[in-house]
C-alpha cells in the first residue's frame, strides 16, 4: 500500500509539474539591466519625495532673494480720476472765485519713495535666517537621497543573493536529476530497489518545485526594486551582475571613530546645525521689535479740476492746473515702541523656545546617529562572524555529501541518508549566501558613515 501511493504522489507531481510548464509565463527575452549606480542615479533625479524635497528648497531660495530685495526702497505711483455732482469752487486766474452749481471732473497723480534706515538689525538678520533655512533644505535634500540610496542598495543586494541563491537551488536539481537516472538504471538492471528510485524522485520534484520557488522570489526582488524606482515596465527590468570580490577580513575602525567622521559629513547633522542657527536669528529678530525704527520717504504729486460743460471757456488747461498744483513733500518717521500688550516680550519668550527645541533637536539626532552607527557596527561583526560560520558549514557538509554520495553510489547507504546529505548541504549554501550579501551589506553601510559613496 505504501508503495502505491508513493508511486501516485510521483505521478501527481510530476502531472504538476508539466502543467506548471504548459502554464508558464514567457518573461521578454530582452531585459534592460542596470547597475547600482544606474538605480541610484535614477531614483535622484525622477524619486517623487526627492522633487518636492527640490521645490522646498526652491522656495527656501526664494525667501532668501526677497529678504535682499528687502533693502531696496518702496516706490510707488498713483492715479485717478472722478466725476463730481454739485456745487464746485472755481476761481480764475486774477478774478475772485466763486462756488456754482456744476458737474465737473477731477484727475490726479502721485509717486512716493520711502526706505527704512534702521529697523533694530530686523533686515540684516532675516536675510542670515533664509540663507541657513535654505542651506538646511539642502541638507534635507540630500539625507533623502542617501535614505532612497540605502533602500536601492538593500533591494540590489536581494535580488543578487536571489540569483545565486537560484543558481544553487539549479545545480542542486541538476544533480538529483543525474541520480534519478542512475537509479532508474540500476533498478532496471536489478541492482536496486524500486523504493530507492521512488525517493529519489520525490526529492528531484521537492528540488524542481524549490526552483520554481526560487525563481519566484527572483521576480518579486526584481519588481519591488522597479517599483522602488517607479518604472512604467517593471516587466523588463533587470540588473546587472557584477563580480563581487572576494570578502576580505572585518578591520572596521572603532564606531567611536566613524561617529566623529558622521559628524561631519552626514546630512542630517548639518541641517540640525542650521536649524539652530535659524532658530537663533528668529530670536534677534524678535529682540528687534524693541528698538525704535527710522524711516525716511519722498514724494510728488499734483491734481487738476475743469467743468464737465464749460460754456464760457472757465476751464484751464491740464499743464497749467497740474504746474500750479504741484507739490512734494520729503519727511523722516521716527517709530518708538512703548507698549504693545507685551507682544515683543512673549515673541522673544517663544523664540527663546524655538531655540532649546532646535537644540535637543540637533542632540536627538546626533543620538540617533550614533545608535546607528553602533547597530551597524555590531551586525556588521555579527554578519562577519555569520559568513566565517557558514564557510565552515559548507566545506564540512560538502565534504560530508561527497563522502554519503559515494557511498550511496555503491549502495552502502540509502537514499533517505543521501538525501538527508544533500538537504543539509543546499541549506549550507543557503546560509553561507545570505550571510555573504548580509556581510557585504552592513559593510557598506559602515562606508557610507564615513563617506564612502556605495559601490558593488
Amino acid at each position: 500500500m505504501k508503495s502505491i501511493i508513493a508511486i501516485a504522489t510521483i505521478c501527481l507531481m510530476a502531472f504538476n509539474m508539466q502543467a506548471q510548464d504548459s502554464l508558464k509565463i514567457e518573461w521578454p527575452s530582452q531585459k534592460t539591466q542596470w547597475s547600482l549606480p544606474e538605480c541610484i542615479d535614477y531614483a535622484h533625479e525622477n524619486n517623487i519625495t526627492i522633487q518636492r524635497q527640490a521645490i522646498n528648497t526652491q522656495y527656501q531660495e526664494n525667501l532668501l532673494k526677497q529678504s535682499q530685495l528687502d533693502r531696496l526702497p518702496d516706490l510707488n505711483a498713483q492715479t485717478g480720476g472722478s466725476l463730481n455732482f454739485g456745487y464746485t469752487w472755481i476761481q480764475q486766474a486774477g478774478e475772485s472765485g466763486q462756488n456754482i452749481d456744476q458737474n465737473t471732473r477731477s484727475f490726479n497723480a502721485s509717486a512716493s519713495a520711502s526706505v527704512p534706515l534702521f529697523e533694530g538689525l530686523r533686515l540684516n538678520n532675516t536675510i542670515k535666517r533664509n540663507k541657513t533655512n535654505l542651506l538646511a533644505a539642502i541638507q534635507d535634500m540630500e539625507k533623502t537621497k542617501n535614505d532612497i540610496g540605502l533602500q536601492i542598495t538593500g533591494h540590489y543586494l536581494q535580488i543578487l543573493f536571489n540569483k545565486e541563491l537560484l543558481g544553487v537551488a539549479q545545480e542542486q536539481y541538476e544533480t538529483s536529476m543525474l541520480q534519478v537516472e542512475r537509479t532508474k538504471k540500476l533498478v532496471d538492471a536489478g541492482s536496486a530497489a524500486m523504493g530507492s528510485f521512488l525517493e529519489i524522485k520525490s526529492q528531484a520534484a521537492k528540488e524542481a518545485l524549490n526552483v520554481t520557488q526560487q525563481k519566484n522570489a527572483l521576480a518579486l526582488s526584481l519588481l519591488n526594486l522597479a517599483q522602488l524606482l517607479d518604472l512604467e515596465r517593471p516587466i523588463e527590468f533587470d540588473i546587472v551582475s557584477p563580480e563581487i570580490p572576494d570578502l576580505k577580513a572585518f578591520t572596521p575602525e572603532h564606531p567611536g571613530a566613524v561617529f566623529a567622521t558622521a559628524l561631519e559629513i552626514m546630512p542630517e547633522i548639518k541641517s540640525a546645525n542650521y536649524n539652530v542657527e535659524s532658530k537663533n536669528y528668529d530670536l534677534k529678530i524678535a529682540r528687534s521689535r524693541y528698538y525704535p525704527t527710522l524711516g525716511v520717504g519722498a514724494g510728488y504729486g499734483s491734481s487738476a479740476n475743469w467743468l464737465a460743460d464749460d460754456p464760457d471757456g472757465i476751464n484751464r488747461s491740464l499743464s497749467d492746473q497740474f504746474k500750479s498744483n504741484a507739490n512734494s513733500y520729503i519727511g523722516a518717521t521716527l517709530r518708538i515702541p512703548i507698549f504693545n500688550k507685551l507682544q515683543t516680550r512673549n515673541n522673544v519668550t517663544n523664540a527663546k523656545l524655538g531655540v532649546k527645541d532646535a537644540q535637543f533637536e540637533l542632540k536627538a539626532q546626533k543620538l540617533e546617529l550614533r545608535k546607528s552607527i553602533q547597530q551597524a557596527y555590531a551586525d556588521a561583526m555579527a554578519a562577519y562572524n555569520k559568513y566565517l560560520s557558514s564557510q565552515e558549514a559548507v566545506n564540512s557538509y560538502a565534504e560530508s555529501f561527497r563522502y554519503t554520495e559515494k557511498k550511496f553510489n555503491v549502495g552502502l547507504v540509502n537514499s533517505v541518508d543521501y538525501n538527508v546529505a544533500k538537504t543539509d548541504y543546499t541549506r549550507a549554501q543557503s546560509d553561507l549566501l545570505q550571510s555573504k550579501y548580509e556581510y557585504i551589506l552592513r559593510t557598506k553601510i559602515l562606508d557610507f558613515y564615513k563617506g564612502i559613496p556605495i559601490v558593488l
